[in-house]
């Protein structure tokens, strides 16, 4: 064996000595990240930043068939479709505590707020949202009338408002709120006016499904095609 061929496996040994601890680390590497990822998204901020800022939001009470107008906090996005749907993610949460006046479905969720053009807002939701809804329908357009002035109250420029499914049109919401129609909620009208002025429920009484157009006319946010 000549000099030259020694010297040449004496380099490949190092080298594959060298490929050998590197895939080791490497190794090692993948394994500690498995191990601190959850711990990572544990820690991951919230999408907004900031300090928490002053929210109105429009709470459905089943028991008084009302609206009432309240305060909360959350930490809003800069971004205006995302501040829409952290807005109404907080009105959800009123929605999803235990002792709620308006239950709604277990894992409901605002997936996303799209804004069509300055004044129209198209809300999807996800498939908990409608399926697990309570039916009624009192309790569905107060579901619907809730995200539509809470929405309005906090991006005025917003007056009419569709809700998705899933990303797709829905025939109703749990078997009575028409979903397939935009609703219109630049004029609130009667039922914003009375629950500013007195600072209280303003009721909505329940009717039979073919008087509901007329009903949302008369309380002021109308329905359009």
């Amino acid at each position: 064996m000549t000099r030259r061929t020694v010297i040449l496996l004496v380099v490949l040994a190092v080298a594959a000595a060298a490929l050998g601890y590197y895939a080791l680390r490497l190794k090692g590497n993948v394994t500690r990240s498995a191990h601190l990822a959850p711990a990572q998204e544990a820690t991951v901020p919230p999408a907004g930043n900031g300090p928490p800022q002053a929210v109105t939001l429009y709470v459905a009470d089943d028991s008084d068939g009302a609206l009432q107008k309240t305060q909360a906090s959350a930490v809003l996005p800069v971004e205006r479709s995302e501040r829409d749907r952290a807005v109404l993610r907080t009105l959800l949460a009123q929605y999803m505590k235990p002792d709620s006046a308006h239950p709604v479905g277990a894992g409901s969720e605002i997936r996303e707020v799209y804004l069509m053009g300055d004044d129209t807002a198209i809300v999807d939701t996800n498939s908990a949202f409608a399926d697990a809804h309570p039916s009624g329908v009192l309790a569905e357009e107060l579901t619907v009338a809730s995200v539509v002035l809470t929405l309005n109250a906090n991006d005025n420029r917003i007056v009419r408002v569709k809700i998705l499914v899933n990303g797709h049109e829905r025939e109703t919401l749990a078997g009575h709120a028409d979903l397939r129609r935009f609703y219109l909620a630049g004029n609130t009208g009667q039922m914003v006016s009375a629950v500013e002025s007195r600072g209280a429920l303003t009721r909505i009484e329940e009717r039979p499904a073919i008087a509901r157009g007329a009903l949302v006319a008369k309380r002021g946010m109308e329905r359009v095609r």
